[in-house]
């Protein structure tokens, strides 16, 4: 009588676990992308003269996508995790990161 065994080896990922580095930088993204909307708001609320408080939260921004990013990258590590909130990190981070170059090439 021969038994059906399953592979304890074999590789099984799980649909229902999310990783705290995706979470992470999947919510570091949104707030990037959702923070660049109210400085873009504000700022032309006040005509452009904004102050110092505009270039300071853009420069926050800036450094939360860049950590926001590295988190979505060191979140492909764990393979058993959903791959779709890593992606979602990576892509938020990444336009958030490429919308901080953008203004700073262009001296917004």
């Amino acid at each position: 009588m021969r038994r059906n065994r399953k592979k304890k080896f074999a590789y099984r990922p799980s649909d229902k676990v999310i990783s705290r580095e995706s979470a992470a930088s999947s919510i570091m993204g949104a707030v990037g992308i959702l923070g660049y909307i109210l400085l873009i708001f504000g700022s032309f609320r006040a005509q452009g003269n904004g102050g110092a408080f505009y270039g300071l939260a853009g420069w926050g921004i800036l450094i939360l996508s860049v950590l926001g990013l590295m988190f979505a990258i060191k979140s492909f590590q764990d393979t058993a995790a959903m791959a779709v909130w890593k992606i979602i990190g990576c892509i938020t981070n990444g336009l958030v990161l490429g919308f901080s170059v953008v203004i700073f090439i262009l001296g917004i």
